[in-house]
């Protein structure tokens, strides 16, 4: 898994899923030549580097769109294309349900910190 570049970002939000941190960063810049709009990075507790993303990231091939992207060890999937993924509190959300399925933590409510 390659995680993205990011060169400067500013926390926009931060919660805790179960024994996962998160945090979603925003006014990204990065040294990949990906345009980030917001990335949702999970920390397993204990552990140094984030191991799960969910991504919005500008699409090149529509007009003001965004790709939602997820990405892990063995992941690395675009799942959808919309000018939802700009809003801070739809990609949120849809972040959150991915966690929720992705790192099998159905059961865990998120608590936001920030």
């Amino acid at each position: 898994m390659k995680a993205p570049g990011i060169r400067t970002a500013i926390p926009q939000r931060r919660y805790k899923l179960g024994d996962f941190s998160i945090v979603v960063l925003g006014d990204i810049e990065s040294d990949d030549g990906v345009d980030y709009r917001y990335v949702f990075a999970t920390v397993q507790d204990g552990a140094q580097e984030p191991q799960f993303y969910v991504l919005s990231v500008r699409s090149p091939d529509t007009t003001g769109d965004f790709a939602l992207r997820v990405l892990g060890p063995e992941l690395d999937r675009e799942l959808d294309v919309s000018g939802r993924w700009r809003d801070l509190d739809a990609f949120c959300d849809q972040a959150i349900a991915l966690a929720q399925q992705v790192l099998s933590l159905g059961d865990e409510q998120p608590h936001r910190l920030l």
